[in-house]
């Protein structure tokens, strides 16, 4: 996969927004067994727009086949978050979703969640619930989804575990139609079943007679992610439960891995692989996957982050450097991050952003006049600190500040 992109950051006085837009261009490759691999140029294009309390993007995929175009992967996400509140925050979710597999196998979902996140400065939980609407599967209806999880972090590594319950009435077929996706017999042995048969339309398919049969699936789901220096590993496995009904046998475990190496600030090498499990409430199979490719960008690819408070050591270096005549040049070293702001009374106490200008390098120019100034940093909206290597004083609030010394 080859990506580019442009990145711009937005200096308010109140709070920070981020635009990122980007192309991706590459190679596809989907088969199935039986069947011709289906070989394709892939162009996705997508942006991202977010501040303190509000992120939106979309993304869509576009394959060229021979001399057709054919709309692959697509979607649109909203979130919502209320400020932090004795380490509590409120989240809404809305999403719109396409998956492509190939040309006979496509879906299209509507779903929305909200949730409660009880954050520290190491770890958190949450716990949620919301609805799935599945478009093209006639079989199923509404999804009801619950989930709730836990993080924390280990040094370099963070670790998450997840559980994630689904809900929904299924139609299930008779055995005699063979053309259904599932030809168990659950009307006569099924009780859950039995009790109220149907006939369903399925998409590409003769109208199959089945029964409505009650649903519920549980994944357990956990991912660990390492970042040391210039490498990034992410390992993924989940564990399904569920009747044998509703559970294929190559979907009750699955695995993968994904490792990116940074060989500069704005190139990464990056390789994965391994097995993703069927979603039966949008009727898609399971698969086998593998990508092998690179990333570039005139501006660092963001990474998703969970605001915490912060730790001084993600802050490996913090200096100021006079820019002209009552000019100020601040310059630190923060990497896996996405926002970092500083206020003082040079800003009138006000927050102000800095501007990413590399995969860890991020500056600011700031109006300072000589004297004794104070400052403070954030992170990803987490605790003001005392910038690492600055002499800090109290600040009345049990906190602390930064003491900076301008001279002529």
């Amino acid at each position: 996969m080859l990506t580019t992109g442009e990145h711009a950051v937005a200096q308010g006085t109140q709070s920070s927004s981020e635009l990122e837009t980007r192309l991706e261009a590459g190679a596809v490759m989907s088969s199935k067994p039986g069947t011709l691999p289906l070989g394709a140029l892939a162009f996705t294009p997508g942006f991202r727009y977010a501040n303190q309390r509000l992120s939106a993007s979309a993304r869509g995929a576009a394959w060229l086949g021979g001399k057709n175009w054919q709309l692959g992967d697509g979607g649109a996400t909203l979130e919502a978050f209320t400020p932090l509140l004795y380490g509590v925050r409120a989240e809404l979710a809305a999403n719109a979703i396409r998956s492509f597999h190939d040309p006979t196998v496509q879906n299209d979902q509507l779903d929305a969640q909200g949730r409660l996140h009880l954050m520290r400065q190491r770890g958190g939980v949450w716990l949620g619930s919301g609805v799935a609407r599945p478009l093209r599967v006639a079989a199923v209806s509404n999804v009801n989804v619950s989930s709730g999880g836990i993080w924390t972090k280990f040094g370099p590594a963070t670790i998450r575990g997840s559980v994630t319950s689904f809900f929904f009435t299924k139609i299930a077929v008779d055995s005699a139609d063979n053309t259904a996706e599932n030809s168990t017999p659950v009307c006569p042995t099924h009780p859950a079943a039995a009790a109220e048969p149907t006939t369903a339309a399925f998409v590409g398919a003769a109208a199959p007679i089945g029964c409505r049969h009650q649903s519920r699936l549980t994944d357990l789901e956990g991912t660990v992610h390492w970042q040391h220096r210039l490498m990034e590993v992410t390992v993924r496995g989940g564990q399904r439960f569920g009747d044998r009904l509703d559970v294929t046998a190559d979907s009750r475990q699955w695995a993968s891995a994904t490792a990116a190496v940074w060989i500069t600030s704005q190139l990464a090498a990056v390789a994965g692989g391994g097995r993703e499990p069927a979603q039966p409430t949008r009727g898609l199979p399971a698969r086998s996957f593998g990508t092998l490719g690179v990333m570039l960008a005139y501006w660092p690819i963001p990474r998703g982050t969970v605001p915490v408070e912060t730790p001084a050591a993600l802050v490996h270096a913090f200096e100021m450097r006079a820019a002209g005549a009552e000019l100020q040049r601040i310059t630190a070293r923060i990497g896996g991050v996405e926002t970092v702001e500083i206020m003082g009374d040079f800003t009138d106490w006000t927050p102000i952003p800095l501007i990413r200008r590399g995969r860890d390098l991020w500056e600011l120019l700031v109006p300072m006049a000589a004297g004794m100034h104070q400052i403070n940093l954030r992170i990803d909206g987490g605790q003001w600190i005392a910038p690492p290597g600055v002499p800090a004083i109290k600040d009345g609030f049990n906190g602390e500040v930064g003491v900076l010394v301008i001279r002529q």
